[in-house]
């Protein structure tokens, strides 16, 4: 009988593929499954590492989470069968939750265009960055993460302030989702065919979540703009995930009745706003995180609302604040719109947002974490996802 090879580390009798290690996304909210979707594709065609999901409960947007994991089509773990050592490393595109039950290494992600909010509480906001906080980021003395992925250097000194013990953690590896965004835009006429958009100009709405939000503060624009711009002008409306959560589709769609029976586009809520910013001729938008990859890509933009009391001063997103032209809804929108032009000086805007490579850092990062060799072939960002609603 010749030698019998012995099996890899994690494929087990009844497994196909030669599974040597596991990860584990960790999926709080819809925001951060969004953003796990993006960041997954650096482990594309690798079948020495499976992927599987688990929720961490306890957020207040948290609702039906594993039922989108399952039309993901993705392999869902109990928390209870997480926690334990069938995985070798946990990626979180969140400090927040019950990580420190994880008997893995853990690395935590941003979930948005990297750390610009200030941590959110039942109150309000607190004087820490969102993501960076020693209430986030510790646990009884001990820093959880492994790893504290940031997506530019100058976030260091907010950890430095906010959770000190954590900075011997940090590792900057940029944003693998504004990378897929930029290697998207030489196709955006594809994008722009699969919404339908043709020679139209198409006003991409976007709103982030909570009550000075452009969907909280300016909840009817979206049937006004349908209402006032003509038939050679598509309008597309991209909420944060967070309102999905809250609300449902159902109660959102009855909201914008008016608007979706005059042709509004209601981007669906997941994987479909990077499609819709791709094709997008000018953003209307806020203090959200696709303000910011907008303004970077050098996409016109306006702004018709700002919660400036939930940013974090001297970020990226407040100078985008300070740059961006407002849209004043009680003048001539067409013309506003018509005028819109990028944010004053958006290429230097991105370099303080946004370190390069960010694929090429993060597949480095998680092989090293994984203690793989890397695949031999290049990390390239992917394109986006065509949108299909």
């Amino acid at each position: 009988m010749g030698h019998v090879a012995a099996e890899p580390q994690r494929a087990k009798r009844w497994d196909t593929a030669p599974v040597e290690r596991r990860v584990l996304g960790v999926v709080r909210t819809l925001t951060t499954l969004d953003r796990l979707l993006d960041v997954l594709p650096v482990l594309a065609d690798d079948m020495r590492v499976e992927t599987r999901f688990a929720v961490a409960a306890g957020s207040e947007f948290a609702a039906n989470l594993t039922d989108e994991l399952h039309r993901s089509q993705a392999r869902v773990a109990d928390w209870e069968q997480a926690v334990g050592k069938d995985f070798d490393l946990a990626i979180s595109p969140s400090g927040n939750g019950r990580l420190h039950e994880l008997e893995m290494p853990v690395l935590t992600l941003p979930h948005g265009a990297g750390h610009h909010k200030l941590r959110a509480t039942e109150s309000g906001v607190a004087e820490e960055v969102s993501g960076l906080s020693a209430a986030q980021l510790m646990h009884e003395g001990r820093v959880v993460p492994a790893v504290v992925g940031l997506s530019h250097p100058s976030q260091l000194a907010a950890l430095r302030r906010d959770c000190p013990e954590a900075v011997a953690r940090a590792e900057v590896i940029g944003d693998p989702c504004f990378a897929r965004l930029q290697v998207s835009l030489p196709m955006r006429e594809h994008y722009r065919a699969a919404l339908g958009t043709g020679r139209r100009k198409l006003v991409v709405l976007a709103s982030t979540w909570g009550p000075h939000s452009l969907f909280g503060r300016q909840g009817g624009l979206a049937r006004d703009l349908v209402a006032a711009l003509p038939a050679d002008y598509q309008v597309a409306l991209v909420l944060h995930p967070n309102i999905w959560s809250r609300h449902e589709g159902l109660q959102i769609r009855t909201w914008l009745q008016t608007a979706l029976r005059d042709g509004l586009v209601l981007v669906p809520r997941l994987r479909k706003w990077q499609a819709a910013l791709i094709a997008a001729d000018v953003v209307i938008s806020d203090h959200g995180s696709l303000s910011c990859y907008a303004a970077a890509l050098g996409k016109p933009l306006l702004l018709a609302a700002f919660g400036t009391d939930e940013v974090v001063p001297g970020s990226p997103m407040a100078l985008l604040g300070e740059r961006a032209k407002r849209l004043d809804t009680t003048g001539d929108v067409r013309a506003q719109i018509d005028a819109a032009r990028p944010v004053p000086d958006h290429q230097q805007l991105a370099g303080l947002a946004f370190q390069d490579r960010a694929c090429e850092r993060l597949r480095s990062l998680i092989y090293r974490q994984l203690d793989l060799p890397e695949p031999p072939w290049p990390a390239r960002p992917a394109p986006v996802d065509l949108f299909h609603s």
